[in-house]
Parts: C-alpha cells; sequence; structure tokens
C-alpha cells in the first residue's frame, strides 16, 4: 500500500459540502423573496425585521460555508464581490466587523484556504472585533481574544486538532490545504495562507 496520496480519487468531504450549500440556496431564496413581498404589504414589524435578519445571515453563511467547505479546483476564478459578500456574514450579528481588501478575481482555491482562515479568526473574536481579509492573509483585531492553544498550535504545524469537533472542523481543514503562518501581536493575529 502506497503512502502517495491518490489525486484521482474525489474529495468526498468537498462535494458534500458543495452539495450541502447548492441545496439550501434555492429554498433561502424563496424565505428571502418571501419576506420581501411580505415587507411591501405591510410595515416593518420586529417579528418581521428578525425574521429578514435571520434570512440575511443563513444566505451569507451559506455562501461563506459553499466557498470554505465545498470543492474548489484550479483554474475555478471567485470575484473579490462574492466573496467580499459572503464574507459579510460574518459580521450580521454585530460582534464582528469585516473589512476586505481583496484584488479581482481570485482564484478559487486561495479564496478556499481564506475562507477557512477567516472561520478560524472569527473563533478568535468571541468577544468581537474587526476581521480584515486580504489576497492572502486574515488578520483578527481586538484587545481581547479566544485562542485556545490547541487549535493554534496545531494549525501552526499543519496538523487536524486532536479534539476536533464540529464547531473547530475548520481548522483541520484549512491544515489540510497546506501550511499557514500564525503571527500574534498584542491586539490581535494574522493567519497568511
Amino acid at each position: 500500500m502506497s503512502d502517495t496520496p491518490d489525486i484521482t480519487t474525489p474529495d468526498f468531504a468537498a462535494l458534500v459540502g458543495s452539495r450541502l450549500c447548492h441545496d439550501l440556496v434555492s429554498p433561502l431564496g424563496a424565505i428571502g423573496n418571501g419576506v420581501e413581498l411580505m415587507r411591501m404589504m405591510q410595515a416593518l414589524t420586529p417579528e418581521l425585521e428578525l425574521i429578514e435578519q435571520a434570512v440575511e445571515s443563513a444566505q451569507a453563511r451559506v455562501r461563506l460555508f459553499r466557498l470554505a467547505f465545498g470543492a474548489a479546483k484550479e483554474g475555478q476564478d471567485v470575484p473579490a464581490r462574492e466573496f467580499a459578500e459572503a464574507l459579510a456574514g460574518l459580521a450580521v450579528k454585530g460582534k464582528v466587523r469585516v473589512r476586505t481588501a481583496l484584488p479581482t478575481p481570485l482564484p478559487r482555491p486561495q479564496v478556499k484556504r481564506l475562507a477557512l482562515a477567516a472561520l478560524c479568526a472569527e473563533s478568535a473574536l468571541a468577544f468581537g472585533g474587526e476581521l480584515a481579509v486580504g489576497q492572502d492573509s486574515v488578520c483578527a483585531l481586538s484587545p481581547r481574544l479566544k485562542l485556545d492553544p490547541a487549535l493554534w498550535e496545531a494549525l501552526e504545524r499543519t496538523e487536524a486538532p486532536a479534539d476536533m469537533v464540529p464547531a473547530t472542523v475548520h481548522f483541520g481543514l484549512l491544515a489540510a490545504t497546506g501550511p499557514v503562518q500564525i503571527e500574534n501581536a498584542e491586539d490581535g493575529l494574522m493567519i497568511r495562507v
């Protein structure tokens, strides 16, 4: 048995991620359209506003998850605007601000790495802060970061965390895409992908 990976074997996890996100986009879009029609027919109520925010958050998260967890082939590009709109899903709850400085278009595999890094960085911003995403880096900026050393040390060693759970799977997936550099500072951290 060879230790060399078979590059012809499909990445089933990424294909499943793509399929799930694809199948969720249509119903979420229909719900969003329904909410928009309701807004046209009646005054905005706190309940309707809550539903609208939940739908917007879900739509943005699904777009980001498709980029982070879906299939990413060489030769595919993602417009910077599309990626920035997906990243905005991280800011919907109001604790995190997102800032992007992206060229257009970006190679799809690079977008996957940046999206996974953004999810890792978001986990450090449990108390709020700013997420800055550039062409090859993601910064989590906050006077108070929440860092789980086991997750960050494994990522720096390009390994999956030992006790990975669904809430931290992005750390293992980012490590599987190749090496990253992590730079810690007093008011934040930077992940170079």
